[in-house]
């Protein structure tokens, strides 16, 4: 880790409108210079939370709604006060343990269309994402998970949820079970967002005592505005209260307004672009149109041919940051031949994870062997010791073969005959079979003009047919992937295809492995890997149930946790690496982080005209 950082700060060291303009009558030449168009995939087109979205849905999602929960994230990944919001708090602890906390917002916080931000929006926040109805309607959340009477509202048994209270127009409460203290991240349990309660659903209303607090109105009516929003707001979003606004979807772009009554970020920074237009481009070129003028921004770059290119060019800026977060190939471990680990293992084994890093990254990275990024704070502390504990692979046929061995996948076609990997070559003449005659078939699916499809098609179409797996590679677009990802739980039997994926991972923040590994979350989309494992659900109730400042034992904790993650090995750790941000050169004021990506950063972005621009090369660690 040392070395690998060693070798990036001194690489840095030595640095020192289209079509999507003419979809929008908003936007005129005379605006462009207030417009930043940023390249991305395919977006989803959901634009509310709790329905999957991609990262790049997660964009429009954060520049709509982001910077009024009372408790933020910051630019150095601190979860802290937003001072913003919060004009003041109490803590107080019953005599069972239960921790609440009374919050005072501000009283000049306000939607986009100008009506006031109440302490009623952060209730009906708790209330609805908790609530059966919304999970009824398609949404998956946690909300309200941590607080006293979860278990009976999310279940329907009750319309009380005990744990919230509004108190006043501009104070609520929200009660920690003490069954879920300790927590290590407690600060961030508390903090609590708000949901634009009466322009979603002016037929609702809330009622609180000293039981809790309730939709007053009966279940039906309730789920009919929530599958209205589910169905009508989540797709094109009428108000919100971030920095901009939604005005369109169209041909694959998002155009976005700035909202003129958002108050103003962490800082009380509010945005100076008119406009941001988030485009959609194909992988293979988004860099290409940087460089081209032709858009602004391609975040969060990793493929060494792009970042040359870009540095390259005259007109290119780049501004780079350590990843908290890494690449792997996603494994579905419920079904099919991958349910068995020694066939995931096998898999890890026949992928020449060196080729992949120089093929795709040009030497921005470094390989990982567990669920880590170089930017988290636990691999910086204890990444050595880490690395002593883990098992190493790196390509080898021979142990992949001695795993197959292991599995039903051990015959020759006959279903008898044992398979014989000497026989094995490269043309995949000779596969695994089980016994009932099935060839071991691994389907994998991988996102359209990525040089990582690419590169994992060309290590298993080599290496695969030596140890008898049929590995096949479809290409898609990133929606495709995404939906046959999170949602294959739900496929049918015949209509389970794929059981690979070739993606990448941004850790949340707190990043508590709860709701992705969990058995809880099991037969969800949160836990798309679908992971079963009693001994994992230990460790991670064990890691977060750490005392809030030991860091010591945190750290413990999360060592057993990624030993026995990586036992389970639910996905295959590719890389980790350094981050580039690749934008004209005309942009200032995009200083991204670990833990604030572009839409963080939006009220500090502007552009300049070309006769101020100057090309730069930045880093942020």
């Amino acid at each position: 880790m040392k070395k690998f950082l060693a070798v990036l700060l001194a690489a840095i060291m030595v640095l020192s409108v289209t079509a999507s303009f003419a979809e929008s009558a908003e936007i005129t030449d005379s605006t462009k210079v207030n417009t930043l168009i940023v390249g991305s995939p395919t977006l989803n087109g959901d634009f509310i939370d709790d329905f999957g979205n991609s990262a790049y849905d997660n964009w429009v999602k954060l520049l709509l709604m982001e910077y009024n929960g009372t408790m933020e994230v910051a630019g150095n990944g601190e979860i802290i006060e937003n001072p913003m919001v919060v004009a003041g708090k109490e803590v107080s602890e019953d005599e069972a343990g239960n921790k609440t906390y009374t919050w005072t917002i501000q009283e000049d916080l306000k939607w986009s269309d100008g009506s006031a931000i109440t302490a009623q929006d952060y209730v009906a926040y708790v209330l609805w994402k908790a609530s059966p109805e919304w999970a009824a309607a398609g949404a998956a959340t946690d909300v309200g998970y941590y607080f006293l009477g979860y278990s009976a509202y999310v279940a329907g048994e009750t319309q009380t949820f005990a744990g919230v209270k509004l108190i006043d127009d501009y104070t609520f409460s929200v009660t920690i079970d003490a069954a879920q203290l300790p927590y290590y991240w407690e600060s961030s349990l508390a903090g609590v967002s708000p949901i634009p309660f009466k322009a979603w659903a002016p037929e609702l209303s809330i009622v609180s005592s000293d039981e809790g607090s309730a939709f007053e109105q009966d279940r039906e009516t309730v789920a009919a505005a929530m599958n209205r929003v589910a169905q009508n707001e989540r797709l094109a979003p009428t108000i919100g209260c971030g920095p901009f606004t939604f005005v369109s979807f169209e041909n694959g772009n998002v155009t976005l307004k700035k909202n003129p009554y958002f108050k103003g970020d962490l800082d009380g920074n509010k945005p100076t672009l008119e406009y941001v237009v988030i485009q959609e481009v194909p992988g293979d070129t988004d860099v290409d149109m940087v460089i081209s003028r032709d858009i602004d921004l391609v975040p969060a770059n990793v493929e060494g041919s792009k970042i040359e290119a870009a540095k390259a060019s005259d007109t290119t800026s780049l501004h780079s940051y350590l990843r908290y977060g890494y690449g792997m190939i996603s494994i579905i471990c419920n079904w099919g031949p991958t349910a068995d680990p020694n066939v995931r293992w096998a898999l890890a084994y026949l992928i020449d994870r060196n080729e992949v890093l120089n093929y795709c990254l040009g030497g921005y990275g470094g390989i990982v062997h567990g669920l880590y990024g170089y930017a988290e704070w636990a691999y910086q502390e204890v990444g050595d010791e880490l690395e002593e504990m883990l098992t190493p692979f790196s390509l080898n046929v021979e142990k992949a073969n001695e795993l197959l061995d292991q599995t039903e996948w051990k015959y020759e076609a006959d279903g008898v005959t044992p398979f014989d990997a000497s026989k094995a070559t490269a043309d995949g003449s000779y596969m695994r079979y089980n016994d009932k005659g099935e060839k071991l078939t691994i389907r994998h699916m991988g996102t359209a003009g990525l040089e990582t499809t690419d590169s994992i098609e060309i290590s298993y179409a080599a290496n695969a047919p030596l140890a008898g797996v049929d590995f096949t590679v479809t290409k898609s677009d990133f929606n495709a992937l995404l939906n046959n990802y999170y949602y294959s739980y739900d496929l049918a039997e015949e209509d389970k295809l794929y059981s690979t994926f070739n993606m990448g991972n941004t850790f949340g923040n707190p990043n508590d492995p709860y709701t992705s590994w969990h058995s809880d979350f099991y037969g969800t989309w949160q836990n798309a890997c679908q992971v079963n494992d009693p001994e994992l659900d230990e460790l991670i109730m064990k890691l977060r149930g750490t005392e809030p400042g030991d860091e010591e034992a945190f750290l413990q904790n999360w060592l057993a946790f990624q030993v026995r993650w990586q036992q389970l090995l639910p996905q295959i750790p590719l890389y980790s690496n350094e981050y580039f941000e690749i934008f004209d050169y005309a942009v200032k004021g995009l200083n991204t982080s670990p833990f604030h990506e572009w839409p963080y950063e939006i009220c500090n972005i502007y552009k300049v005209e070309d006769a101020e621009a100057e090309k730069v090369i930045t880093t942020n660690y």
